[in-house]
């Protein structure tokens, strides 16, 4: 038997072949990962290990055994070039894996804007990303960050934590606009001001000024420069879909379209992670997630069905994000015409921003309240009729507030 070939070793691509491995899979796994160190946590790099309190060796996803005492082959350095679902094989520089199934777990690269491929500008997605960033970070430079979004905002945290002067550029009139709700943008960037990063909403770049190879500063539309020893590019994510969709696998909303069961449109192919648009049975909705949660998920779902387990995947999906002295937790997604009541005092730091769609529990926005979001993921989905009067106290557990059809909540 050919066995497995998992292409990408992130998040969802370790999670399938360890999962393989937990069902009882007894055939080769082979686990193709263009990086050259072994596979790592994600969500540190922004944070713990940008500001040094972790080493690399400190955030790897398993130790430095344990692919070898499972039986799954850890290919580093290698780069998968094409997929042959014909013959049944990957594609390397230097030859080709024969696979009976094969995972798609390329995950997504980070987006470099033109005009900004100078010696001192940065994205932030790799390890070697992270490494690179932390070199420049020295204390009293000036950071431009441009983008808005999560890994801007926890970067600006963290360089300010070590010492910088930061600048964030966000096009949008509000920080997160896609991910939170309006309420929880404005407390965001009250709370980024106050430690001293200078936030710039609806900014356009109009271009950026550089010497010897290096941005000097950055120009907004608007007149103003921002002096830049630095620059990270935060502006979001494309997914890797290439090695699947030159294969011809069907694709939407920019990810590899894929089933209940992580299936491709190729026969004996799947796709987990990033890289994927699916049907979420909580929205009803096609939808592509970019999470460690869902690349897990995703993966444990891809290796069931390979290993005969069947199952179907139907999450509620759940982020998270440390800035500051703010832990942000989302469960849920947004829907249009939600309603929002706020749980817990604001001005405390620690409250909730519950969304309902009529008595339905759709999402809950958690600051340091992490009673509530664990709460959360167990509700959204539920049967049953949702209070959101009774949510706006504190003092009542949410799942008081999720009742029967026709009764009241206590």
């Amino acid at each position: 038997m050919a066995g497995t070939v998992i292409v990408g070793a992130g998040h969802a691509g370790v999670q399938a072949a360890v999962s393989l491995r937990q069902a009882g899979y007894q055939e080769p796994i082979r686990l193709v990962s263009r990086e050259e160190r072994a596979p790592y946590h994600r969500p540190p790099l922004s944070k713990a290990m940008l500001a040094g309190e972790k080493r690399p060796e400190q955030i790897v996803l398993r130790g430095p055994d344990f692919f070898d005492r499972n039986g799954i082959e850890l290919m580093p350095g290698a780069c998968a070039s094409a997929l042959d679902p014909a013959s049944k094989r990957v594609r390397l520089a230097d030859g080709s894996l024969a696979y009976d199934k094969a995972v798609i777990a390329t995950g997504a690269g980070a987006r470099m804007l033109e005009g900004f491929r100078y010696e001192n500008a940065f994205v932030l997605r790799t390890m070697q990303d992270a490494l690179s960033l932390q070199d420049a970070m020295a204390r009293g430079a000036n950071l431009v960050i441009v983008g808005g979004g999560f890994i801007g905002l926890e970067v600006a945290a963290t360089a300010r934590k070590l010492g910088l002067s930061v600048d964030v550029v966000e096009m949008q009139d509000r920080l997160l606009q896609r991910a939170v709700p309006e309420a929880l943008s404005s407390y965001i960037c009250q709370r980024h001001r106050a430690r001293g990063v200078r936030i710039h909403l609806g900014a356009q770049i109009g271009g950026v000024a550089a010497s010897a190879g290096r941005i000097t500063s950055v120009e907004l539309s608007g007149g103003a420069r921002l002096a830049a020893d630095l620059v990270l590019v935060g502006v979001g994510n494309a997914p890797e879909i290439g090695l699947a969709a030159a294969a011809g696998a069907r694709t939407a909303s920019g990810g590899l379209l894929v089933d209940g069961a992580m299936r491709t449109t190729l026969p004996d192919v799947y796709a987990i992670g990033d890289c994927t648009t699916f049907h979420l049975p909580v929205t009803g909705s096609q939808v592509r997630l970019e999470s460690v949660q869902n690349a897990v998920d995703q993966g444990r779902t891809a290796a069931g069905g390979i290993a005969g387990q069947g199952g179907s995947y139907d999450p509620v999906p759940w982020f998270w994000s440390d800035q500051f002295d703010m832990k942000l937790q989302m469960a849920g997604l947004s829907v249009p015409g939600g309603e929002f009541t706020v749980r817990g005092a604001v001005e405390s730091g620690s409250f909730s921003l519950v969304e309902t769609l009529g008595d339905r529990l759709v999402a809950v926005h958690s600051v340091n309240a992490a009673a509530d979001h664990m709460a959360s993921r167990r509700l959204i989905g539920a049967p049953g009729r949702f209070d959101r009067r009774a949510a706006a106290d504190k003092d009542v557990p949410l799942k008081a507030c999720l009742a029967a059809p026709m009764d009241r909540c206590a």
